[in-house]
C-alpha cells in the first residue's frame, strides 16, 4: 500500500465523509478507481475492436451474417435430439 493525496470537490467529500465511515474511506475510493479503470479498459477494447471491424470490412468487404447458419445447425440438432426420443 502507498499513501497519496488527492483534491476533491468539497461538496462531494463533505458527502462521502457523510456516508462513509472514516476506516472504510481509503477502500471506497480504491474501489471505485479500480471499477473506473476496468471500464476505460473495456471501451478501449471496444474502440480497438472497431478499428479492428473496419479494418477488416476494409480489406475483405463486408462479411455474410453467420445467424442463418447458426440457426439451420440449432433447427438440425433440434430435429435428432426429438427424434432420439
Amino acid at each position: 500500500m502507498i499513501r497519496v493525496s488527492l483534491v476533491f470537490p468539497r461538496r462531494l467529500w463533505e458527502e462521502v465523509k457523510r456516508l462513509v465511515p472514516s476506516g472504510e474511506r481509503s477502500r471506497l475510493i480504491a474501489e471505485a478507481t479500480e471499477r473506473e479503470l476496468r471500464r476505460r479498459h473495456r471501451r478501449e477494447s471496444v474502440t480497438r475492436l472497431r478499428a479492428l471491424q473496419q479494418e477488416l470490412r476494409q480489406k475483405y468487404g463486408e462479411m455474410p451474417s453467420s445467424v442463418d447458419d447458426i440457426r439451420r445447425m440449432r433447427e438440425k440438432r433440434d430435429a435428432e435430439i426429438a427424434g432420439l426420443c
